[in-house]
């Protein structure tokens, strides 16, 4: 049994999707009030997949420089958020722990792609996430849990043909390394990981065709 934090964004859907297509039953945290009541309605999960983070993070961070007013608020949420992702982290692992297997993984998406093609970027979450991540194998690994992060460019589906048309003519030779990839190839290749198939722990895995920067 798979949690999901949630399914609105599409590469998590799609991912459910994927897993539900391999056998395995999918739960919406969110539709279940949460991580406990989740637990509590259907058992212990063997992975807990942690969406991507909903709002752009770039454009909110500009408009605090500029209304000083604005930073407080901006900080209050970025605070709420992380606390809400660590709080999510705990409960996972506790629960997963007791069954000495499972795995909590990240799907972020790259920033510098999101910025190319004109996508939310969220530079604090997954910076933010990753990190923790990193941390919690080194010191949970050996209770069985795993503890990964996949970065993904956005996905071919994400933007128009034009606008991916526009930005290979104005990366020029970079986009010999750019390029768009489909959602269902990410999705099946995280299927995979929460069936176990990657011997991973504590990693930040780098899909797409081309450089990737966030997680330089």
């Amino acid at each position: 049994m798979i949690f999901f934090e949630n399914l609105n964004h599409p590469l998590a859907k799609a991912v459910a999707d994927a897993c539900a297509a391999m056998g395995r039953d999918v739960v919406d945290v969110d539709a279940c009030g949460g991580f406990e009541n989740a637990v509590v309605a259907n058992g212990t999960p063997s992975g807990f997949v942690i969406c991507p983070p909903a709002e752009c993070e770039a454009l909110a961070y500009r408009k605090a420089i500029e209304d000083p007013a604005m930073s407080v608020a901006f900080g209050a949420k970025a605070h709420a958020s992380a606390m809400q992702f660590l709080a999510d982290c705990r409960a996972a692992t506790q629960t997963m722990m007791t069954a000495k297997a499972g795995q909590v993984l990240f799907l972020g998406i790259d920033d510098v792609a999101a910025r190319i093609v004109g996508l939310p970027e969220t530079p604090i979450g997954n910076q933010l996430r990753v990190s923790a991540l990193k941390s919690l194998a080194k010191e949970y690994g050996r209770m069985g849990v795993k503890f990964n992060a996949v970065i993904s460019q956005p996905s071919k589906e994400t933007v128009t043909p034009a606008v991916w048309k526009e930005q290979r003519n104005a990366l020029k030779v970079y986009t010999m390394r750019f390029a768009p990839t489909e959602t269902a190839e990410y999705a099946a290749f995280c299927a995979n990981m929460l069936a176990g198939q990657v011997p991973v722990n504590g990693g930040i895995i780098c899909l797409g065709k081309g450089v990737m920067e966030m997680a330089a």
